[in-house]
């Protein structure tokens, strides 16, 4: 009876601590530009005693001891590979020990699988369909927790609270592609000079972030505000020449959404609503960035979170994330039906063509997250997941699912569209594509049907 009484006590005040963690982001998120330096480092103090009290709970939690506030800072030990015997920010030690969650490190005797000879162009493109992989000089990311890069790097559940920024599959640049496989990483090897990835850990407002804005329990009607910061960043980065360099911006929204407010208001959270968020922030992009690239990933199918082994924590963490997925008898049948239809909207949204008649700005769908989808909106009938591609709380991905991430989103950016992977579980780095003469560019809308009619991007034919 104790043990229970004491189980209801943490479970209480853990949840008390994501509260204000969301509170909180939201308020910093949206009050940037109000804020003077000293205002966003009180700020940022207030989350990590937030942070400290979080691994206090997992503490007692461990030991069965009642929970109770403490202000003292209180440290377990916690492993990764990558931070040996270093303090980060969060004055957490991270010893060196093996753990399957991390991609396996390549050799260096082991080459970069393409040829980077002819990856930048000799002279700077003047078409978005145009663009080698190694013509982009900055990168940048807008989205959530799956983003951010919450818990990759972690080896306990609470460790969610941890954004580690630099292993992000979109825009973490941290180390190189043969630690970390990252887009920023790939890209680094085309083109040494590309800015703006994120390195190390920190908050969205941390000098760690650089571009990636993205921040957790992110909604979708969050993502105009996020571009507002990010064009902030750029034009103030006195590195960045805003209308020369080429720019890509990899957008990932809608599992909050699905997974904690969707079953709650379906009018406000609906797929449309969804699909206008995406339109309004993306016309922004439009407007305020030009020479950019955006792939837009589609909503992820949120029953990936139950098809993995679960552990005892995943059963206590997952409806603190995923409220929805807890509501009414076959809530995983209407989470993964409703995460098809966020996918549905976005990819009738981009394929309307809004974003294909400019040479300076483009979207690009890119459907990867969709090999993760549940036959049929039935995640009972859906084959497991690798649970080496989550983080201890069966919701966040991993190191080794982040770079998984990436693999499939370069892949999909070099596979035209209309024929981009999206069946079928893959594995890391089993393959990994790579341009080709005929087909140079990353691939768009238009050029992929420049393709189809004549064999090469350009649209070019031999004579």
């Amino acid at each position: 009876m104790l043990k229970a009484a004491q189980e209801e006590q943490c479970h209480a005040f853990f949840g008390g601590m994501i509260r204000e963690i969301i509170y909180m982001r939201r308020y910093l998120s949206r009050g940037e530009t109000r804020w003077n330096a000293n205002g966003r480092k009180q700020e940022c103090r207030r989350v990590l005693s937030v942070k400290r009290a979080a691994r206090h709970w997992l503490q007692c939690r461990i030991a069965e001891k009642p929970c109770v506030k403490s202000h003292h800072t209180v440290k377990i030990p916690v492993t990764s590979r990558i931070f040996q015997d270093k303090v980060d920010e969060t004055e957490i030690s991270y010893p060196h020990i093996y753990n399957a969650r991390r991609q396996p490190i390549i050799s260096d005797n082991v080459p970069f699988p393409c040829d980077v000879h002819s990856g930048r162009s000799l002279l700077v493109p003047d078409s978005v369909h145009r663009l080698r992989p190694g013509d982009i000089d900055v990168i940048g990311g807008l989205g959530d927790s799956l983003v951010a890069g919450s818990g990759a790097l972690e080896e306990f559940a609470v460790g969610t609270f941890i954004e580690a920024r630099g292993v992000s599959w979109c825009v973490g640049g941290q180390a190189n592609w043969r630690r970390f496989f990252t887009l920023p990483n790939i890209l680094k090897v085309f083109n040494p000079r590309l800015t703006g990835y994120a390195t190390g850990t920190g908050e969205f407002i941390s000098s760690a972030a650089r571009l990636n804005v993205a921040f957790p329990v992110a909604a979708t009607e969050d993502a105009l505000q996020q571009a507002r910061i990010l064009v902030r960043r750029i034009k103030s980065d006195p590195k960045i020449d805003t209308k020369k360099q080429w720019k890509l911006v990899t957008i990932l929204f809608g599992a909050n959404d699905i997974c904690s407010a969707q079953c709650y208001n379906p009018q406000q959270f609906s797929p449309m609503r969804y699909a206008l968020h995406l339109r309004k922030t993306l016309d922004f992009l439009k407007i305020a960035l030009p020479r950019t690239l955006v792939n837009l990933v589609p909503a992820i199918d949120v029953t990936v979170s139950v098809r993995v082994t679960r552990s005892a924590m995943c059963n206590i963490l997952h409806p603190l994330y995923c409220a929805c997925m807890h509501k009414g008898s076959r809530p995983e049948i209407d989470a993964s039906k409703m995460s098809q239809l966020y996918q549905q909207a976005a990819e009738a949204l981009i394929h309307s063509g809004r974003y294909d008649d400019s040479p300076d700005f483009t979207v690009v769908l890119q459907p990867f997250v969709k090999l993760f989808n549940a036959p049929n909106a039935d995640p009972t009938r859906a084959p497991p997941i690798d649970p080496s591609l989550v983080t201890y709380d069966c919701f966040h991905f991993s190191q080794k699912g982040h770079a998984l991430g990436a693999n499939l989103l370069w892949n999909n950016m070099l596979e035209p569209v209309g024929n981009k992977t999206e069946v079928g579980l893959p594995r890391i780095l089993q393959r990994v594509l790579c341009p080709t003469e005929n087909t140079p560019y990353i691939f768009t809308n238009v050029n992929s049907r420049l393709f189809r009619a004549t064999g090469r991007q350009d649209g070019i034919l031999p004579t």
